[in-house]
């Protein structure tokens, strides 16, 4: 309960990144931080909204080879490939691959269009939006997979074990998925459907790391309660990267490190 939780250590470490990052700073206090950042100033007087296509005010900047891939302000570079709910209607196997996952709502399509300053990915406010994999690509370097939900989004269960079924297959069969990113609110922390999620990604042999996010929305103090109690929990698995991001999609803070991630998974120049 709460009172258990209230009881989690609190790593310095951890808050140390958390204050760092500014990651709990509400959307007021990080228009404040951006129209103090030199860097984003000229940025902050052009766009009264950071909405769009415009970088979200705690994004922080991206090295020149990063942005060529991942996303450039006014320069969508994510573009729908396809939509499948079997796994022959897939793309062809050919650039690496990550997929996004995790419950119904939590804001994975959102997070997507954060991270790549962009408008392509459909995201709704309603639970369950995403009920097919979508497959983005960004510029013939990295191929992007939004996942259906677990949860509301195939309520019924017959639809449920359809969508357990294809998501296995899709884990041991597709050749180039280099990692899932697990997408967890961190106002909740890990609930019963996500550990079931991640025990199918263990017995798939599915290298995966945890993203906490809505993080904006979370006390400091809570936030790195959270990140222990994941923390700890993922001890026990052995495809589990133990970095844990967080970040809000809203703010954009904490964004700049999975950026990072996702092009250390990107097909290099050359290769």
């Amino acid at each position: 309960g709460r009172a258990k939780f209230r009881q989690t250590p609190i790593d310095p470490k951890v808050m140390e990144k958390i204050r760092a990052e500014r990651v709990c700073n509400q959307m007021g206090q990080a228009m404040r931080f951006a129209q103090r950042d030199v860097s984003q100033r000229a940025e902050a007087e052009k766009e009264k909204s950071f909405k769009g296509f415009a970088r979200p005010p705690m994004y922080r900047d991206l090295p020149p080879h990063i942005v060529n891939i991942i996303g450039e302000r006014r320069k969508d570079k994510l573009t729908f490939v396809a939509g499948a709910l079997r796994m022959d209607q897939m793309p062809p196997e050919g650039l690496p691959e990550v997929c996004f996952c995790g419950r119904s709502n939590v804001g994975k399509s959102s997070l997507i269009n954060a991270v790549t300053l962009s408008t392509t990915v459909r995201s709704s406010d309603k639970p369950g939006m995403t009920q097919q994999f979508n497959f983005y690509q960004l510029p013939r370097r990295l191929m992007v997979v939004d996942l259906p939900g677990y949860g509301f989004a195939f309520a019924n269960p017959h639809k449920m074990e359809g969508w357990r079924l294809l998501m296995d297959s899709y884990n041991e069969q597709r050749k180039v998925l280099k990692r899932a990113f697990v997408v967890i609110d961190a106002r909740h922390g890990l609930k019963q459907n996500d550990i079931e999620f991640l025990n199918r990604l263990e017995r798939c042999k599915t290298p995966f790391q945890v993203i906490l996010t809505k993080c904006d929305l979370v006390k400091e103090d809570d936030l790195a309660r959270r990140h222990t109690l994941v923390s700890d929990h993922l001890q026990g698995y052995s495809k589990a990267l133990k970095t844990i991001r967080m970040l809000s999609a809203y703010t954009g803070a904490g964004l700049k490190d999975l950026a990072q991630d996702m092009y250390s998974l990107s097909l290099k120049q050359g290769e």
